[in-house]
């Protein structure tokens, strides 16, 4: 089995902010999708904590009872969030607010759909719109726990408190990946679209595009197209299951969303302050502004820090070729120099004192 797995946030946000997560561990064979609840609190580490332990096991599979167990691990590590936002010097505000929700008891929703391959037998469990899709080059099978064929704004989920019930029932499913099918494993941004094709007779078109993508950028790509067609704006995450007649479960490409917000946040920008002193990147317009601040990275910098890192970018601009004419040359050295403002004006955001 060859799988590839993609990941996405809403536009307008972050990689920082998706509360999307998934999981594919070819040891075990196991493959996770999870889906945090936007109405929920920390809902992306109890989405991780569902996937990992999902694909970690080669037995298990979650329950509104087994799932319990795992409760007092998003607490702990909801905890270790808190404590790092005040080592990271974080508005007292942002400190307060989170430390009242986990005394207010607040808690964390996410839906799950995750299957387990032995040989090319499948199983596993769905609860809420994250589903999976069976394709099997004609037609398109829907495995979800709604009992709808329409998808909603409060779909069934688990739940990060072991005193709630969460919502609906798990429900346990099973096929073969035979010759000639793929299964797609989605949230319900994908899920919702392609159930809506899938009723217009016209999803063919569409699974075929999925087929087509092999990059974390072709599927940027393609969300922001569908996006754009209708499907709602929320993040997404594909993986794609396919025979290649093999009993090993293989991946030809995973998105891997830790390091591309690793990644975001070397790259976010901030507002030069007076040695010392540290700044927060802006939050851009976002649906939920309290949510994306608990995704905020404090970084020091200053102003010695953007002129020795002018010089050196204006140094390295200096070094192109030049036309060697001197009425022209010091034309392209103020080129150079506004070349080399632009690039660092992409990371600092400069103000007025």
């Amino acid at each position: 089995m060859k799988t590839r797995a993609f990941i996405t946030h809403k536009q307008a946000e972050k990689n920082a902010d998706c509360q999307d997560r998934f999981g594919v561990n070819p040891d075990t064979k196991s493959i996770a999708v999870s889906d945090g609840m936007g109405s929920s609190w920390q809902q992306k580490i109890w989405a991780k904590i569902l996937v990992d332990t999902f694909t970690a096991n080669n037995n298990w599979l979650p329950t509104h009872d087994n799932i319990k167990e795992l409760c007092n691990f998003w607490r702990k590590e909801v905890v270790d969030f808190i404590q790092n936002l005040k080592k990271l010097n974080a508005p007292e505000n942002i400190i307060i607010r989170n430390e009242r929700n986990l005394a207010e008891g607040r808690s964390a929703g996410a839906t799950f759909v995750g299957i387990r391959f032995e040989g090319h037998r499948w199983a596993g469990t769905v609860l809420g719109d994250s589903c999976l899709i069976e394709w099997n080059g004609q037609k398109a099978k829907f495995y979800t726990s709604q009992d709808t064929e329409e998808f909603d704004s409060y779909p069934d989920y688990f739940d990060s408190d072991a005193s709630k019930v969460g919502k609906g029932s798990p429900r346990l499913i099973n096929g073969t990946l035979s010759e000639g099918k793929t299964l797609f494993l989605v949230s319900d941004p994908l899920s919702d679209f392609l159930l809506e094709h899938n009723k217009k007779r016209d999803i063919a078109e569409y699974i075929f595009h999925l087929l087509s993508i092999s990059s974390h950028e072709e599927f940027e790509i393609l969300v922001e197209k569908w996006r754009k067609a209708g499907m709602h704006n929320d993040d997404t995450t594909l993986v794609i299951i396919e025979n290649d007649n093999s009993d090993v479960l293989t991946i030809s490409h995973s998105d891997a969303i830790e390091e591309m917000i690793k990644n975001e946040e070397l790259s976010q920008t901030f507002v030069p302050q007076a040695i010392g002193k540290t700044s927060h990147p802006k939050v851009d317009s976002i649906q939920d502004k309290e949510e994306a601040m608990d995704n905020f990275v404090v970084v020091q910098n200053n102003e010695k820090d953007f002129i020795n890192e002018f010089l050196t970018e204006y140094h390295r601009c200096l070094n192109k070729k030049f036309p060697q004419k001197k009425g022209k040359l010091k034309c392209m050295w103020t080129k150079r120099a506004v070349e080399t403002l632009n690039l660092l004006l992409e990371k600092y955001s400069v103000t007025k004192k």
